[in-house]
């Protein structure tokens, strides 16, 4: 399967809080050469006020030659609502579903937390899977936490979350957890469809002493893409999706210099 890039729509969510604003984005988005976005932070559609559906969004979609490969919903809604949530990743076209980050009930910073969250999987990877849906978790620098035995929380995700729960891994989060993205790309061959790709550089913050890690395009800031890259590749990574949580200098100029990086990369 040739490698798809594709935009976290997260990174432009200030610019997705109506459905003209993200019915013109998806253009621009389009226009910059992305042809897949991961569907996420859309407040048209998941807002406080939306004004757009699913079905809408779809259309939307279409109608600028995107697709929708993945997407990140809630853990509460995808267990307790599953059934809604199938319908919702199907009228979108979307296979592959990611928990983006533990903000239910368990504690995301406790060892503890995780393992609840593993010992509810089964039944929602069973539906989901039925429906011809993955279910992933993508990581930040949290889950590699240590737990009681010195394992980290990542460690039990992927021997207890079973080989159906796919890993979207953020290469940036775990490098600032201290991992080598690499080593841990190796370890998930197979269960690796869906990869997050954001640079690591650092700058001085105010008030710091020292200068500290942030968010940059693909291919500016310090990770060893020449590493990277083909790991992922023989991970079996199939979607590379750029995503900026911030972005220190205009939106679309990063999202088109990270386009054009993985596009002379992959």
């Amino acid at each position: 399967m040739a490698a798809t890039i594709s935009l976290e729509l997260y990174t432009l969510r200030d610019f997705l809080t109506d459905q003209t604003g993200f019915a013109n984005i998806m253009r621009r988005v389009r226009e910059i050469g992305y042809e897949a976005v991961e569907f996420a932070g859309v407040g048209a559609v998941e807002g406080e006020n939306p004004d757009t559906t699913a079905r809408e969004a779809r259309q939307i979609l279409d109608d600028n030659g995107l697709t929708c490969p993945s997407a990140h919903r809630l853990w509460r809604a995808l267990r307790d609502d599953t059934e809604a949530q199938i319908e919702f990743l199907q009228t979108l076209g979307c296979p592959y579903v990611a928990v983006p980050i533990i903000i239910d009930e368990y504690d995301r910073y406790a060892y503890e937390g995780y393992q609840a969250f593993v010992a509810d999987l089964p039944p929602v990877i069973e539906k989901l899977k039925a429906a011809g849906i993955t279910l992933g978790h993508h990581n930040h620098s949290i889950e590699f936490l240590r737990g009681p035995g010195g394992d980290t929380i990542y460690d039990l995700l992927i021997e207890e979350g079973g080989p159906d729960l796919a890993m979207t891994v953020d290469v940036y989060w775990a490098a600032v957890a201290g991992v080598n993205p690499v080593h841990l790309i190796d370890r998930l061959h197979g269960r690796m469809p869906v990869i997050h790709m954001k640079d690591l550089e650092v700058a001085m913050k105010e008030g710091e002493m020292m200068p500290g890690p942030v968010f940059a395009p693909v291919g500016e800031g310090n990770l060893d893409w020449d590493a990277i890259i083909p790991a992922a590749k023989a991970a079996g990574a199939e979607i590379w999706v750029v995503e900026q949580d911030l972005c220190r200098r205009d939106h679309f100029d990063c999202i088109r210099s990270s386009l054009e990086f993985l596009k002379a990369s992959l």
